[in-house]
């Protein structure tokens, strides 16, 4: 993610002439937070804009533009920070500093232009992020955020004709029913300044900041993952907000973000063959070699990170039979790279050209650990 093909455009209404939409107090931090780890080039690596309480006339201009005159390899995220509005019907429309309640079709965004253009955009792969509330406040003088009773699916169901290559997500504070909070208090209306940001929004930031959203250890964020990340902080902290998630169009996650660390760390074996590993029995040895052998292989790559240092130690055992299968069960899960159509091109006379792909597979415990380098004349 080196090329300055990744764009995010934060959008943060906070304040509005209509006064049955309560000013909210998260926005603005929202914005500097999320613009911040977004633009950080060892995370998210976008070329980040920051649009603060706009008109719908410049909202909509922005969200255009924002769509418009894509290149295949692009990638997109789009945030909304705002009041979301139901009109009569049940649709969902996104509040703009201007926005009157009762003239919604002409003073807001519905969500349907926002869809029509995520799917127009020629960029491979896009994300919309609704951190959204509705314009009444509940009891308590919290706020509920769109959701699944907001017509969200509805709103982007034309979505789903989207190619395998050409992802789309939408991923929501929560859902019709439940409640929103910002900072450490729920929403409070017209008269709150200051504070942190929501907890959908901070729990975004918190997880692409750490790293810690990388949940399968792969060294990238994916929405998918960011998405359980969210969840599950957020049910640590309220159980009343419960963020929702739909792609369309994807094959496998969608990758948004990197992380500083590696996420993967080494788990415990179990103790059996812990033992077996340290076993004066050979049989025991060559038992724990096929077993270590299916935990390199497999999904945990905490685990498949242990069953490693476990086999490179039997590798070095007084037994050739048991040192050449931990080698072999080693052997299986080197990464494997593609060079048959490997064509570097100009670049072998320095001259610039079009950049070549070179895959790199291998079971998760190879995505997860193995690094690329490569000389400044490439």
């Amino acid at each position: 993610m080196t090329d300055r093909d990744r764009y995010a455009l934060v959008v943060v209404t906070g304040t509005y002439l209509d006064v049955g939409l309560g000013a909210l107090r998260a926005p603005t931090d929202d914005a500097e937070s999320l613009a911040e780890v977004l633009g950080d080039a060892a995370v998210g690596d976008f070329d980040v804009e920051v649009l603060t309480d706009p008109t719908v006339q410049q909202l909509r201009i922005a969200v255009e533009d924002f769509f418009a005159d894509r290149r295949p390899q692009d990638t997109l995220l789009l945030h909304f920070s705002c009041h979301g509005v139901k009109n009569a019907a049940g649709k969902l429309f996104l509040a703009a500093t201007d926005t009157s309640r009762a003239r919604l079709a002409s003073t807001a965004i519905p969500a349907e232009y926002v869809s029509g253009l995520m799917l127009a955009s020629r960029a491979q792969r896009a994300v919309l992020l609704l951190d959204c509330c509705y314009a009444g406040a509940f009891e308590r003088g919290m706020f509920a955020r769109a959701g699944t009773d907001a017509h969200v699916q509805d709103s982007f169901q034309d979505l789903e004709r989207t190619g395998g290559q050409r992802g789309r997500a939408v991923f929501t504070a929560s859902s019709a029913v439940e409640f929103a909070f910002e900072g450490d208090r729920p929403v409070a209306g017209a008269a709150a300044s200051g504070g942190k940001p929501s907890l959908f929004t901070g729990a975004l930031v918190e997880g692409l900041r750490t790293g810690d959203a990388d949940r399968d250890g792969d060294g990238q964020v994916g929405v998918s993952e960011l998405a359980d990340y969210v969840g599950e902080q957020l049910q640590d902290l309220t159980p009343h907000q419960t963020p929702q998630l739909w792609v369309f169009g994807a094959q496998g996650d969608l990758p948004i973000a990197r992380t500083r660390r590696r996420g993967a760390r080494p788990s415990a074996l179990p103790r059996e063959l812990a033992d077996a590993v340290h076993s004066e029995s050979r049989e025991k040895k060559l038992w724990a070699v096929g077993d270590l052998g299916s935990l390199l292989r497999g999904e945990d790559v905490g685990l498949a990170l242990s069953a490693c240092t476990a086999l490179s130690e039997l590798e070095r055992d007084d037994s050739r039979r048991v040192a050449d299968s931990a080698a072999r069960a080693l052997g299986a899960a080197r990464p494997e790279a593609d060079v048959s159509s490997l064509d570097l091109g100009k670049a072998v006379v320095g001259l610039p050209g079009p950049p070549t792909l070179l895959r790199v597979e291998g079971p998760p415990i190879v995505l997860a650990t193995v690094e690329a380098r490569a000389e400044p004349w490439l």
